[in-house]
């Protein structure tokens, strides 16, 4: 209810700025009368899980979405974000990171969380069937941020990753897979293989690997995930035999296999692997993304099922950064911008056959919300192989709203590199 006199001496509220603009008002001492803890008001929200594009406030109580209205008028907020000309969606779910950091790769998840509006992340096979264990203890039930995982067919994970984890055929454990997947369902929900020829082994190795991981995936009742690049099958070769619902990330990768053909067009085999549900995920990683493979790709009405960042410790500070800079890449490449965000947000918690708990802001829902700010000007955007565009349009995470709590922190100015002119000829 509005406050009135009396009760405004006792509730003294303050402006607290977040990500460059004053947007938060908080109320210091609750008042037993609110009727919500946070109302997100006058954002243009874009949720796909609804169909929904237009502005609208959010009401947010007891962790979960209260409501998505016009106007949300009925008692007061505890917490009260201004999004008057930012986008609000659901909480955005990166398909691919590395999140465990007992490994040379793996990222603190909470940290990125707040700044980049994910509020569930899937690390992609960090660890194996020999660390799991760990990586659960100290990593996903640690954090605040929603984490699950992928378990990679090496025992090992990516401890080693630079001496290629299955290039000993020893270290491939389908059965310890299949174990740990049963043991932790409620956060594994995965195998993970990285099928190139330098990590799996080339000819008969690099199948017999791939075929264990592609047994793992089914005995254990889950999906598989394949890291492209350099690999000792083809694409078409590769999308074959993988069924409905495994993922072939790293989609636009440069190199020897790519989705493209030597003449830059999309194998008939990928579109048929796509049509009947395999899973095409942008994994940008440090060295994944490359602009002519998704442009052509995109040009010729191939898009990604899934944006994801493949974030890890080499590529955080750039190329990467963000899940919200990769996306920027995408409107840069003229996919709109309610398409991005079902990419970023629908289609991959219906990967994680997840999407009647997150992706969505229908009331009765996780209260996961992101708040992006569209920023215009003139913008360097490089893929992993060195070249960059300039884009005039750039998302940042303005804030962050992980089960009903704001998180401190929003985007930061990492990422923002505005085009001059030197060096662009």
């Amino acid at each position: 209810m509005p406050l009135n006199d009396s009760s405004f001496s006792n509730v003294c509220m303050i402006a607290v700025k977040h990500s460059a603009v004053d947007r938060v008002s908080v109320n210091r001492e609750l008042v037993e009368s609110v009727t919500y803890d946070i109302i997100i008001r006058g954002g243009h929200v874009i949720d796909p899980s609804q169909s929904l594009s237009a502005v609208r406030d959010v009401a947010i109580r007891s962790g979960q979405i209260a409501a998505v209205a016009e106007q949300v008028d009925d008692g007061e907020a505890a917490h009260t974000i201004d999004a008057r000309g930012l986008y609000v969606m659901p909480g955005l779910i990166d398909l691919h990171m590395h999140g465990y950091t007992h490994s040379p790769y793996g990222l603190d998840p909470d940290s990125l969380c707040a700044a980049g509006g994910v509020t569930t992340m899937l690390d992609a096979g960090t660890a194996g069937s020999y660390n799991f264990e760990a990586f659960r203890r100290d990593g996903i039930d640690a954090c605040q941020t929603h984490m699950l995982a992928l378990v990679n067919l090496s025992c090992i994970g990516l401890i080693a990753a630079n001496l290629g984890e299955l290039l000993d055929r020893r270290y491939a454990d389908p059965e310890g897979v299949i174990a740990t997947l049963r043991r932790h369902a409620d956060v594994a929900v995965g195998v993970k293989i990285r099928a190139g020829a330098h990590i799996i082994g080339k000819g008969q190795q690099g199948w017999d690997n791939l075929r264990d991981a592609i047994r793992a995936a089914r005995d254990s009742g889950t999906w598989l995930m394949v890291h492209i690049g350099e690999c000792p099958m083809s694409i078409p070769e590769l999308c074959d035999v993988l069924a409905p619902g495994d993922c072939i990330t790293h989609c636009f990768k440069g190199g020897s296999t790519r989705v493209t053909d030597d003449d830059g067009r999309i194998f008939s085999a990928v579109r048929a692997a796509a049509e009947r549900g395999v899973v095409f995920d942008v994994g940008h990683g440090f060295g994944s993304f490359q602009w002519e493979v998704a442009e052509a790709a995109i040009e010729q009405g191939f898009e990604p099922t899934t944006i994801s960042t493949d974030l890890h410790t080499k590529n955080v500070h750039g190329p990467v950064y963000d899940m919200p800079t990769t996306m920027s890449k995408f409107l840069l490449l003229g996919v709109p911008l309610e398409r991005v965000i079902e990419m970023s947000t629908t289609r991959p918690a219906k990967v994680l056959g997840r999407e009647d708990q997150i992706g969505t802001l229908r009331a009765g829902t996780v209260a996961d919300v992101a708040v992006l700010e569209k920023h215009t000007g003139a913008f360097l955007l490089a893929d992993s192989y060195g070249q960059a565009r300039i884009s005039s349009e750039l998302l940042t995470a303005a804030a962050t709203v992980r089960r009903g709590q704001i998180l401190p922190g929003g985007g930061g100015l990492r990422m923002r590199h505005v085009a001059g002119t030197a060096g662009l000829e």
